[in-house]
């Protein structure tokens, strides 16, 4: 029923999704291409402006919508008249959630990736044009641009080597596993920590959107208290290196807890205290 309920959730958004996201990836290639294949001191300034002006209007839009369509989705479709019906459905609890989860994480790395691909069309083809006649001077080494992206990721390379030897972790493979379950766990601690937020905003027969936002509120300074509170008792009773290790590794034990705990409210509240009201 889970994948059933995961192709309905996709089909339900994927086109404002698109659109939204294509938008984005558009401006970037708009102003890349025109900027590749025309001098920009030639270009009247008001045009320059107003395309920065909309491409960073329609950069954020996108980033932020992607958010709010998909967190309107979750409470239209479980806490509003359409409740009613999709909660008569042979589905459990745990699968509306977690169809509804999976996708709107899917859709924010996709999101993500497309303002990533946005800013690539937009710079690379001027900085491609540019280092194709020029040598780039840095750090007093003549260098092309491929030598400069290859220096860059040696760069990159070398620092996250040096961090993650401070956790215990030397190898490529577990630098990678650490990484794609610390990203998850924050991705979906976000996504869980909306969702019980318009949960338990559901419970009151009045103000449900006043008391969801309330809650979200509640619920976030509280966890910023109590983390703060144990990176201050780690920092007073451990060494540089051991803080480094206990912070990162209690972080994503916490964070995983935390998304156990979200998780289980979303479904006591929709399976046990519904309230469509």
């Amino acid at each position: 029923m889970l994948k059933k309920c995961l192709k309905h959730e996709w089909k339900a958004c994927w086109k404002n999704m698109a659109l939204l996201n294509g938008a984005a990836i558009f401006m970037g290639a708009l102003g890349g291409f025109g900027f590749l294949f025309s001098q920009i001191s030639e270009l009247p300034d008001l045009l320059i402006v107003l395309y920065l002006f909309a491409y960073v209007l329609i950069v954020i839009a996108a980033s932020v919508m992607t958010q709010v369509l998909m967190i309107q989705r979750y409470y239209k479709n479980l806490f509003t008249d359409e409740g009613y019906l999709t909660n008569v459905l042979p589905v459990s609890a745990t699968d509306h959630i977690l169809s509804k989860m999976l996708v709107f994480g899917a859709w924010s790395i996709l999101n993500a990736l497309s303002v990533l691909a946005s800013f690539a069309f937009l710079l690379l083809p001027s900085a491609i044009r540019y280092f194709t006649a020029n040598t780039l001077l840095f750090y007093n080494k003549t260098m092309t641009f491929s030598d400069f992206l290859s220096y860059l990721w040696a760069q990159i390379t070398c620092v996250a080597d040096a961090a993650f030897s401070l956790i215990g972790i030397t190898n490529h493979i577990g630098m990678a596993l650490f990484s794609i379950v610390g990203f998850f766990a924050s991705l979906f601690f976000g996504i869980l920590l909306f969702y019980a937020a318009i949960s338990i905003g559901s419970l009151v027969s009045s103000h449900k959107i006043l008391t969801a936002v309330l809650s979200y509120i509640g619920m976030t300074t509280v966890i910023q208290i109590f983390g703060g509170i144990s990176i201050v008792r780690v920092f007073q009773d451990s060494t540089p290196t051991a803080v480094v290790t206990t912070s990162s590794v209690s972080t994503l034990i916490i964070t995983v807890v935390l998304c156990v705990v979200l998780f289980l409210i979303c479904r006591y509240i929709l399976s046990r205290r519904l309230n469509l009201s």
